[in-house]
């Protein structure tokens, strides 16, 4: 178990994460699972949620962070941005 906390202290980037996966490493066992199986669950929730200065980039992205504009708007920018992504892909094989 002391390696799963490891696992789970090298893993989280912020401190309240942190502490709630290693309560649940520590309380697998009362609920039937194995530390293991939750670490390496944690990891996998670990690569997969943003950091808080994580950046976002692509058409998706850049409509996500003007979301507080209208609707047709962010729609536009995110059209504009992918045949933009699509363009440039296609000059890069062309």
């Amino acid at each position: 178990m002391r390696v799963a906390l490891w696992l789970v202290r090298l893993v989280a980037s912020d401190e309240r994460w942190r502490e709630q996966w290693e309560a649940d490493v520590v309380g697998a066992r009362e609920l039937g699972m194995s530390p293991w199986s939750v670490a390496f669950g944690v990891v996998r929730a670990a690569v997969v949620m943003p950091a808080k200065e994580a950046v976002v980039v692509g058409p998706l992205g850049i409509a996500l962070k003007h979301a507080g504009t209208p609707r047709k708007r962010v729609l536009m920018l995110a059209v504009v941005s992918a045949l933009l992504l699509v363009g440039g892909v296609v000059l890069l094989f062309a």
